[in-house]
């Protein structure tokens, strides 16, 4: 089984500036939260748990293949690159200046068209493969992403505020869409701001940055 163990783990963000994470095992099949406010270091906390940052002392192991984190920043670069591509020399020579298609945003990395339409049927966008990824709603383009993401069968999905910019009604559709994979046996772990924003089908919950980490099993809420 797949797991990812931390312990006494100090990780660099800046010449002055370490992340502390005392210890942590995340296992295949888990589906955790992390809470904590804004400015906490939570986006600092899904970095490192993706083996972005330096690992200054302590251990890190893990035996995950597949790790992919998405945030909301990842998000607002990549609409702003769709934008930017009509005022530079990004344009391929068989591409109009209206950008690129949800489609092609989903296959950018792992062309499979099959699984690209089985994605966009699970996560109900099929309708929209065709249209252009920048004119997509935020509950549109962050399923869109998520089907990128999948593409390549992540066996740890790291979600950065998921549901950051979403109205109430995409942000149960998401929560739904997110137990569906919870469910076949993805590995998740979501960094949220607040407690409300739980789903239903988490089983570990952790505050953050006061680490205080629950029993493995479902967590008291």
């Amino acid at each position: 089984m797949s797991s990812l163990r931390i312990s006494q783990g100090s990780f660099r963000l800046s010449d002055t500036r370490t992340l502390s994470l005392e210890t942590l095992a995340i296992h295949a099949g888990d589906s955790w939260a992390f809470v904590g406010a804004n400015g906490s270091g939570k986006s600092a906390l899904a970095r490192a748990l993706a083996d972005e940052l330096t690992l200054l002392s302590g251990e890190r192991h893990g035996d995950f293949q597949q790790v992919v984190r998405l945030s909301f920043e990842q998000l607002q670069k990549m609409l702003s690159d769709e934008w930017q591509r009509n005022n530079t020399d990004l344009l391929s020579p068989d591409e109009d200046d209206t950008g690129r298609t949800a489609a092609e945003i989903i296959q950018e990395e792992h062309p499979h068209p099959a699984r690209c339409a089985q994605l966009a049927a699970q996560f109900g966008i099929s309708a929209l493969l065709e249209r252009r990824f920048k004119y997509l709603s935020t509950g549109e383009t962050r399923k869109t992403l998520l089907c990128r993401a999948l593409m390549g069968q992540p066996d740890l999905l790291i979600l950065d505020e998921p549901f950051d910019g979403l109205d109430v009604a995409s942000r149960a559709q998401l929560a739904e869409l997110l137990a569906q994979l919870a469910q076949q046996g993805y590995t998740l772990v979501l960094v949220l701001n607040r407690f409300d924003e739980i789903p239903d089908f988490v089983q570990q919950v952790a505050c953050w940055p006061t680490a205080r980490w629950p029993a493995r099993g479902r967590a008291n809420r």
